[in-house]
């Protein structure tokens, strides 16, 4: 178990984190750390969330690191010194290849920072990190996303919280954080279910509830209304529109065509694809920056290769890389 505390903060010993990259040392001011421990004692602990300050060039040095996959970095304090603060490590940690995403900030009187959080902590893993203030919220939200895909009231939100922690199948994370930047408080909860039976499991437990009672609808209902559809066409034809709004209430698009621009790389080619070609081909390179698989189904003749063939491009752009980008691609017709 790290001990986030084992140096008192103060002025003159800030939390720092140092990395190693290119023969060269860069040390930053940390305002949060959260890592997954090792599970053996000679194994390194895995960088989930930091948030770090400092200059331009240190923030895009480490940034870089991180975003290569690096070993090299360590978690500690600052002595200062005369001119800067010598540091002094506490543990080491490593970093996963292509799996964060950083954003901008600005903390305590302008000072510039970065925020650099893995893939697993923005609903795409098992882990919740809730900056507001209400982990139950963000417990419902990942339950009901696409992992899950439970229907989750708002009214049910705390009891559930309650209950996962009682069952042992969800746990929070001890981690360091400035409570000074984030007044709503800053937690991080980990599912404990199976990899590979993790939505079952989950059902299954929400089921339970409701079997108990735990769990109550806001009003009864009788059944009868679907008692005489006997297949899927039927009861998608009737509830259609309950059903769209239920799916507009609750998942917020990655590009919504109707407010979202298509990228203007996609102006530059000599042939024009058509305005729904587009709008395709920058929602998808839209995905693929945020992971390795995407899937465009369409009948014949509705340009899937043609767009295929535009979404390396614009995700290339949408990158500022240049070079050959390629997408591997399964067309069948």
């Amino acid at each position: 178990m790290i001990n986030w505390n084992q140096i008192e903060e103060t002025n003159e010993n800030p939390k720092m984190l140092e990395l190693y990259l290119d023969q060269a040392w860069q040390n930053a001011f940390c305002y949060a750390l959260a890592v997954e421990e090792p599970e053996k004692e000679w194994q390194s602990a895995k960088l989930l969330m930091t948030i770090i300050a400092g200059s331009d060039s240190t923030l895009q040095a480490m940034k870089a690191s991180v975003d290569i996959g690096s070993s090299g970095i360590s978690f500690g304090h600052g002595e200062k010194q005369l001119t800067d603060y010598k540091f002094v490590s506490q543990f080491r940690m490593y970093s996963d290849k292509g799996k964060y995403e950083s954003f901008k900030m600005t903390i305590n009187s302008n000072r510039k920072a970065v925020a650099i959080v893995h893939d697993d902590l923005l609903g795409n893993g098992d882990y919740i990190l809730s900056f507001e203030g209400d982990p139950a919220e963000d417990l419902r939200n990942l339950l009901g996303g696409g992992k899950f895909g439970l229907n989750i009231l708002p009214e049910w939100k705390n009891i559930i919280l309650d209950e996962f922690v009682r069952r042992g199948c969800i746990e929070e994370l001890n981690f360091y954080f400035d409570p000074s930047l984030f007044p709503n408080g800053l937690s991080i909860y980990k599912l404990k279910f199976s990899e590979e039976n993790a939505e079952q499991e989950a059902d299954d437990i929400i089921s339970d509830m409701m079997k108990k009672g735990m769990l109550k609808f806001p009003k009864a209902g009788t059944g009868a209304s679907v008692e005489s559809i006997e297949d899927l066409g039927t009861y998608m034809t009737k509830f259609m529109d309950d059903m769209v709004k239920k799916v507009s209430d609750r998942v917020t698009p990655i590009h919504n065509p109707i407010v979202d621009p298509v990228h203007p790389q996609i102006s530059t080619y000599k042939r024009e694809l058509f305005p729904v070609q587009a709008h395709v081909s920058t929602a998808i390179a839209k995905v693929l920056k945020k992971q390795k698989v995407a899937l465009i189904q369409g009948e014949m003749s509705t340009g899937k290769s043609t767009m295929m063939t535009a979404i390396p491009d614009v995700l290339a752009a949408m990158s500022n890389k240049k070079g050959y980008f390629a997408c591997r691609a399964l067309v069948i017709e």
